[in-house]
């Protein structure tokens, strides 16, 4: 079996998704690459359909996708990442569901507030959020299987820990990715009996500020701004939001007469 591939990033799922929603995003996917219907390269279309096909017939399957798991792993390169795969393979501005979803918000309209909030998290939990709603027709329900993702999602990615969730959750809704990433790196390399106090002490102490809890805040105390992967203060770039403030506290103390 193939395991260099991530037939989950493929249909663009999580590695807990439901065969429900494995089939949604099959659909979905095939109505968009299917060579007949594929405006662009039919070769494109062609390899695509071919690596759609694939990663449906093993995830589609109990038995290969249990072999699969297996083989994959939570601790290989195409582990539980957090973010991994998140470069949207679905440009934005095509949805083969979006149709049917524009039907359902019409007469549900807290579902684009419900599948925003899961957007945040990540693209695929709310791809999925909508798959699994058309798919089974669960409107009525919509808020208790969006609350039961959010949690399998987070579980996941960080864990059982209680206290490690909530600091989490306070995270990716704060917009903390890169601290985000830490915490599920942390957690997916020394497990989740680690100390949480621990942990959370120090990605606060490598990612956010001590002294103020608003990073937008401290970012404008110290004319720090950020351009998606580095923060820039002067001619200077740092990965952390803390060695930015930390460099930039100095330059000020040396200003000072």
């Amino acid at each position: 079996m193939e395991t260099a591939k991530d037939y989950y990033a493929i249909l663009g799922v999580l590695p807990t998704a439901e065969e429900v929603v494995v089939r949604a995003a099959y659909r979905a996917l095939a109505q968009r690459y299917h060579p007949d219907r594929y405006e662009g390269d039919k070769q494109e279309a062609n390899r695509k359909m071919a690596e759609i096909n694939e990663a449906y017939a093993i995830l589609s399957d109990a038995d290969r996708r249990r072999e699969y798991d297996e083989i994959r792993g939570p601790n290989t390169q195409s582990g539980n990442s957090y973010f991994d795969g998140e470069a949207d393979d679905i440009p934005p501005n095509y949805d083969p569901l979006e149709r049917d979803w524009a039907v359902a918000v019409r007469y549900y309209s807290d579902l684009r507030e419900i599948e925003s909030h899961l957007g945040k998290i990540s693209w695929r939990l709310a791809y999925s959020f909508r798959a699994y709603l058309l798919q089974e027709k669960l409107f009525e329900s919509r808020k208790r299987v969006a609350d039961a993702m959010e949690s399998k999602f987070l579980e996941l990615y960080f864990g059982t820990n209680s206290n490690l969730v909530v600091f989490a959750r306070e995270l990716i809704e704060g917009g903390h990715k890169r601290a985000a990433k830490a915490l599920n790196e942390a957690v997916r390399i020394l497990g989740s009996n680690i100390d949480a106090a621990r942990v959370i002490k120090q990605i606060q102490r490598d990612f956010l500020s001590p002294h103020v809890g608003n990073e937008a805040e401290l970012m404008s105390m110290y004319g720090i701004t950020f351009d998606g992967e580095r923060y820039h203060y002067k001619e200077y770039q740092y990965e952390k939001l803390a060695d930015a403030v930390n460099y930039a506290n100095q330059q000020r103390s040396r200003a000072k007469p």
